[in-house]
């Protein structure tokens, strides 16, 4: 068996924890929570048999704890702690349903005592639960886990390991009836929400699914299938296949989908499979499962299996006129490149068939566009998109055609802000840098740079340094540096090739100079890069 304790002092949890013979009690895990917040994410994670909570506490009662404890897992056996022997509280305690109550400080002898007494009405109860209410309330328990097992793979798919299966947990499930999965998605939030909060809405969506998923002549289970879903199996009886029942489920789907977003701030999404036999349900829930995988809009919406098997291309890709939209860059076109890019992510009734493959191949060859925009300006990528926000869109860019917008157009707005920031870059300086970057392959002389800018190179030199801050010598470096690491990360090309790409023909001077500046050789810079990539 399995024990909570609830205790808003940690320092009382960590004198039970320690003060109570749990092994020769024969208690399995201990479990420790310091409010009731905190207890309901236990319960909803670990199993609980019994629950030792103190009653005062500042962030929600243990009276509270109990009757949620009552509504949701009733099998719980609840023993209290307090320190104070007021009669109102302890007569709740009791009403609640509590099975005993210990006064602080705590007696351990006292505590194993009534722990065991405690653990043997649950014993007795198990023992009857066949002719037993409790057996009823299990039930439901059984059943859910029953699903979880099968989708999981745990029971095969067939008819005697289901036939065996149910003949232990003594559950009469329909070999031979219909059912129909559906599967609800929480696609976004609405408002900022942190991870552990989520949980706890996650739990709010059970419950609103429980309660709006009602339908004449049907049996449903609601199972919590992950951290972002919730699952509901159907079985018909006797109810009428067809129209009707997808108009009743669709019904249904909607009501939970409109109190998501209003009661729990998500946005949530509702895939309805085919009717069949219970042997076929976990392939119907991995179509659904891809259906969602590749649901990038994130809006409200209910889906059909039966109409995605229709559907299954999708949105046809065309080519995105890279070439073009590259030489309207040049000329300053921004708007008119963001107008197509908008038309080609928003197509006028076909935004909703727009897949991941779409996102994939959309993203590969606007990275073309970006890859053309900075060679026209003799720049590296990394110079505009080195920073923690792009990487973070680029991320989320084939997750969802809100993330590929987001990226697409903070990829424009760098663009054209480095435009309008370089409109005037005719000095010396600037020529020199641009100079520079065109012979990276080369191995120039001082003089040669500062024929370029027809300047004297000690003047130039001194201009240089105050404006940019190194001089030309170690600007130089740093450039083949970074064009290195690039080559390394995004070619196959040898470190003898790359070196002399970045103008080093003597290749213990290239592995040097790049020790030096990146802190690792060459080699193990590369396979640094190569692991980051493999995770």
């Amino acid at each position: 068996m399995n024990v909570l304790i609830v205790d808003d002092e940690i320092s009382s949890i960590q004198a039970v924890s320690n003060g109570i013979g749990w092994d020769r009690l024969g208690i399995e895990h201990v479990y420790t929570a310091a409010n009731v917040q905190e207890a309901i994410r236990q319960f909803d994670g670990s199993p609980i048999d019994i629950l030792l909570s103190d009653i005062e506490m500042p962030m929600g009662s243990g009276l509270e704890l109990l009757q949620w404890t009552n509504k949701h897992y009733p099998n719980v056996k609840c023993v209290f702690m307090t320190c104070h022997a007021e009669f109102h509280l302890l007569q709740e305690a009791m009403r609640l349903g509590s099975v005993d109550y210990i006064l602080k400080p705590l007696d351990f002898s006292k505590v194993e005592l009534v722990l065991k007494e405690t653990m043997e009405k649950i014993r007795t109860e198990r023992m009857l639960k066949d002719n037993s209410s409790s057996w009823i309330q299990n039930k439901n328990t059984v059943v859910k886990q029953f699903w979880k097992d099968f989708f999981l793979g745990e029971i095969s798919p067939n008819k005697d390991s289901l036939t065996n299966y149910f003949r232990q947990k003594r559950l009469d499930v329909n070999l031979e009836g219909l059912y129909v999965p559906i599967l609800i998605v929480t696609k976004k939030w609405t408002e900022n929400v942190s991870k552990e909060d989520q949980k706890l809405l996650q739990y709010g969506l059970r419950n609103i699914t429980e309660e709006l998923f009602v339908i004449p002549e049907t049996e449903s289970e609601v199972i919590s299938f992950s951290d972002t879903s919730i699952l509901v199996m159907l079985q018909m009886d006797g109810h009428s296949e067809g129209y009707d029942l997808n108009r009743q489920i669709e019904k249904c789907c909607r009501q939970v989908i409109d109190a998501a977003k209003i009661y729990i701030k998500e946005i949530v999404c509702c895939y309805i499979g085919v009717n069949d036999a219970i042997y076929e349900m976990p392939s119907v829930i991995e179509s659904l499962q891809e259906m969602d995988f590749n649901n990038v809009i994130h809006e409200p919406n209910v889906y059909f299996l039966h109409q995605d098997q229709n559907n299954k291309e999708g949105y046809a890709y065309s080519d995105n006129r890279i070439g073009q939209w590259r030489e309207w860059l040049k000329q300053g076109r921004y708007a008119e490149v963001r107008e197509k890019i908008e038309d080609q992510l928003t197509p006028q009734g076909q935004k909703f068939n727009i897949n991941r493959v779409f996102l994939r191949r959309f993203t590969s060859d606007f990275y073309y566009l970006i890859f053309g925009f900075t060679a026209d300006r003799n720049i590296f990528v990394n110079e505009l998109f080195a920073h923690e926000q792009s990487n973070r869109l680029l991320e989320k860019a084939s997750e969802s055609l809100d993330g590929l917008l987001q990226w697409v157009n903070h990829a424009m707005d760098m663009m054209q802000n480095f435009d309008q920031v370089n409109a005037n870059r005719d000095n010396p300086v600037e020529r020199t840098k641009q100079f520079i970057r065109m012979h990276l392959s080369d191995e120039l002389s001082m003089e040669q740079i500062a024929n370029n800018v027809y300047l004297n190179p000690d003047y130039l030199t001194r201009i240089f340094k105050k404006q940019v801050g190194v001089s030309i010598s170690k600007y130089m470096i740093n450039k083949k540096m970074e064009a290195a690491k690039d080559l390394l990360m995004q070619t196959d090309k040898s470190i003898g090739e790359v070196a002399m790409l970045v103008g080093y023909y003597n290749y213990s001077s290239f592995n040097r100079i790049f020790t030096k500046e990146t802190g690792m050789s060459p080699q193990e810079f590369k396979k640094q890069q190569q692991k980051q990539y493999d995770r």
